[in-house]
């Protein structure tokens, strides 16, 4: 008797997920033969071989990734669908891939509540710095820095401002001294940050007399991360300019100290977007009130401000020394 093709195409994404019949069977609390045989009945109406089978590995044909990934976005639909009008609506459940930056992975700590709210969400993070087609490489949302036309085909909620640091490690200027002003950079090594989507180096940015200034760094070495530039930066490379959700932490330990900060820059917004012809969806949704709890609207930069007058004023007592009290005496009882 003919499966129902919603039912093959769910047993076929959890066969490809699981690596084995067995485990997709179990994972599913069915028969091994009716999984197998959904399978079957699938390539037989496609007319294609899905499945490498040996008896040692399972894995899937060029015909059977292709379909794999319709048959996951097909069953994102339907999902989404059955969200938009039952009342389980308000709950984010099944699988979410969303892209983040590398820096996402410094708010991995923030993660196991997250996904500890949400148990029927299957989270899948694509972790790239490059710019990525959400609707061709089947992501259903983003977090990221960029500005958005009006009519994009994309939908944008925005969560936070951030600012372009500039910093180095206290080893590194100490050596080299703190550059004053823009133009000092040029006698620096600076961290070149080569865009992974365009394969071009990013030009810094600052803000002075009133307007954008952009100055091309030059230095012995380049990378496509803004995680790899701190990471260098920390290890007294040189200097670099990453924004400040990126940097925030080591500036608070001390291992980072920003430079140039009367020259700060706004960076594009930092939001969370998804495609205009997709319904917003409770797992969407969730996501993105998470991304939102975890960055500061207005970025980590007026807490590293806060952060260094605590510190300065530290330091000025410290430098003053003790203060001295002179003891009073007592009036004669006389």
């Amino acid at each position: 008797m003919p499966m129902d093709q919603l039912f093959c195409m769910r047993v076929f994404a959890r066969v490809i997920e699981q690596g084995s019949f067995a485990r997709a069977a179990d994972d599913l609390g069915l028969s091994r033969p009716t999984v197998t045989n959904a399978v079957a009945q699938l390539e037989k109406r496609l007319g294609t071989r899905l499945l490498h089978r040996t008896t040692r590995r399972l894995s899937p044909t060029d015909e059977g990734r292709t379909y794999h990934q319709r048959c996951l976005r097909i069953l994102d639909d339907v999902a989404e669908a059955d969200d938009a009008v039952s009342s389980t609506r308000i709950k984010a459940r099944g699988r979410l891939r969303a892209s983040v930056p590398e820096s996402f992975t410094l708010m991995m700590p923030k993660l196991p509540k997250f996904l500890q709210s949400n148990p029927g969400l299957d989270l899948e993070l694509v972790i790239t710095d490059r710019a990525v087609n959400l609707v061709e490489e089947g992501i259903d949302c983003a977090a990221r820095g960029a500005d958005f036309p009006s009519d994009s085909t994309l939908v944008a909620r925005r969560i936070s401002h951030s600012r372009w640091i500039t910093c180095a490690s206290p080893a590194y200027l100490a050596a080299h001294r703190t550059p004053s002003c823009i133009e000092d950079l040029q006698r620096h090594n600076c961290i070149r940050y080569v865009s992974p989507s365009t394969g071009r180096v990013t030009d810094w940015r600052f803000l002075a007399d009133g307007g954008q200034h952009s100055f091309t760094p030059r230095g012995n070495l380049g990378v496509t991360s803004m995680a790899g530039a701190v990471s260098a930066a920390l290890a007294g490379v040189g200097i670099a300019q990453v924004p400040d959700p990126v940097v925030f932490n080591h500036i608070f330990s001390g291992e980072l100290q920003p430079v140039l900060i009367e020259y700060l820059a706004p960076t594009t917004p930092f939001a969370v977007v998804y495609p205009s012809n997709r319904y917003l969806s409770a797992k969407v949704k969730a996501f993105a009130n998470f991304v939102a709890e975890i960055y500061p609207a207005d970025g980590f930069w007026p807490e590293i401000m806060r952060r260094a007058k605590v510190t300065a004023a530290t330091r000025t007592r410290a430098a003053a020394g003790p203060v001295k009290t002179v003891a009073r005496r007592k009036p004669d009882s006389r």
